[in-house]
């Protein structure tokens, strides 16, 4: 029986380890940063940043640019395409990007709307230690 058990300890330790990397994709990496970004889990969407962007911006840097984004600016839909060539990945993400239109009457003489447009944008990522990792801040997906 304990031998019986170890090795469903042992099988199970091994299926878990083996697991792991396969959740990270770039898809899935842009999804959980604008999950985590819409908590204000700020900390954690430093960790899908690459080492090249935390080299040059620190997380308190970091939080703060996350704090000063306008949140009106874009509103995320969804991921329409994933392209991976080696350790590189683009993922294009459709998005409702808003502009200002300013539009004049006779009534209020000027009034200032928002207007949106769908649009897709392209969110750059690199693979580093079997994870993928954005490579600058993804305004689109806060």
């Amino acid at each position: 029986m304990k031998k019986q058990m170890l090795i469903l300890i042992v099988t199970l330790a091994l299926m878990t380890a083996g697991c792991a990397g396969i959740g990270s994709t770039p898809t899935k990496t842009v999804e959980n940063f604008a999950a985590e970004f819409s908590q204000e889990k700020y900390d954690t969407c430093y960790e899908m940043m690459s080492a090249a962007y935390k080299e040059d911006t620190s997380l308190s840097d970091f939080v703060d640019i996350c704090k000063d984004v306008n949140p009106d600016k874009y509103e995320f839909i969804e991921v329409s395409n994933e392209y991976i060539s080696d350790n590189t990945a683009v993922v294009d993400v459709l998005v409702n990007e808003s502009s200002v239109a300013i539009k004049f009457s006779l009534e209020k003489f000027i009034e200032v709307e928002p207007e949106y447009n769908e649009v897709t944008k392209e969110i750059d990522l690199v693979k580093q230690e079997d994870e993928w990792k954005l490579t600058e801040f993804p305004y689109v997906l806060t």
